[in-house]
């Protein structure tokens, strides 16, 4: 991170007209992307926020109690809490949300009474920051469930598996979510979860598809998961953000993790899960060994490890 990004920045327009930038602790760095953060017009607060148990510069009783008025989640000193924080956080988990839309995947966490992320990212390519990074949100317990202590996490829009809707138990759908057109496979984004884009005309079309079917299909964690790719945007916004939250979070690394013989991304959940610094996906780090933790497959058979590695521009074996 930059000296400049390093500072507080405390001169900043209140009626800034386009955010592009994340915050740690109060502590800024741009990402040049859309940014529409909690403490802004149109943001998204986090509903279940909890404080690090490694942390102290926070009301101790934020940790594991319930979610408390916003007004309770102040940080005492932050600059020494943005010390503490980069040496405490060093991994960045990725999901998908198993919604339409982001602000989809908002209301069902406002209706959890734990879960939250620390960040959405919608399929237009927008990016809602939901609450400081100091903040842990109970998103990937991690089969040692000391996981949401080590990261920070996104929600990806995307249906996953029940766009298919052979598979969708959760929506029901009559006719599969995607339809191939002149650009590509489309998303039948329904009129109430388009209004809730920020980009309302945006034709959320995957980045990439398999053959004529369209999804990809892989195995993860046990289980054969079939699914369509994420958005340009989507892809587009994420590599931004991962370069934001290494600047203002060193210890998560510019890396995934890579298999060196096959010199790709494994999409199991990894031996060394717990020490690896970098960018993960949940089913990198949960696949339900320990008892009352559930198995993972986030971010999916259709995610495009190697773009992400190519773009962050270094590579680690497991």
């Amino acid at each position: 991170m930059t000296k400049k990004a390093a500072e507080p920045n405390r001169n900043k327009p209140d009626t800034a007209p386009l955010n592009t930038t994340i915050v740690a602790c109060g502590f800024e760095t741009d990402i040049e992307t859309p940014v529409l953060r909690w403490d802004q017009a149109g943001g998204l607060v986090c509903p279940n926020r909890r404080g690090r148990e490694s942390l102290n510069h926070h009301k101790k009783e934020l940790n594991e109690a319930p979610t408390c008025a916003p007004s309770h989640y102040k940080i005492s000193n932050p600059t020494a809490a943005y010390e503490e924080l980069k040496q405490t956080v060093y991994q960045f988990i990725l999901h998908y949300d198993v919604c339409y839309t982001s602000r989809h995947c908002h209301e069902v966490l406002q209706n959890s009474s734990f879960k939250g992320s620390h960040f959405y990212l919608d399929l237009d390519g927008t990016l809602y920051q939901t609450c400081d990074l100091y903040w842990k949100t109970n998103t990937a317990p991690a089969d040692d469930k000391l996981g949401n202590e080590r990261a920070v996490h996104v929600e990806m829009a995307n249906l996953s598996w029940q766009a298919l809707s052979a598979e969708s138990s959760l929506y029901h759908l009559k006719q599969d979510a995607y339809v191939l057109g002149k650009k590509g496979w489309k998303l039948r984004l329904p009129a109430s979860r388009r209004s809730q884009l920020l980009q309302k005309s945006y034709q959320p079309v995957v980045a990439r598809a398999f053959g004529e079917r369209g999804y990809f299909s892989r195995r993860i964690n046990g289980r054969q998961v079939r699914m369509w790719d994420y958005t340009e945007a989507q892809y587009q916004t994420l590599i931004r953000l991962c370069r934001g939250i290494n600047r203002l979070l060193p210890r998560v690394q510019l890396k995934v993790p890579v298999d060196p013989e096959s010199g790709r991304t494994p999409l199991d959940r990894l031996k060394n899960f717990a020490q690896f610094e970098g960018v993960l996906g949940h089913a990198h780090v949960q696949a339900g060994t320990t008892e009352g933790i559930t198995c993972k497959y986030d971010p999916g058979s259709a995610f495009n490890w190697g773009r992400l590695r190519r773009a962050l521009g270094r590579q680690s074996s497991r």
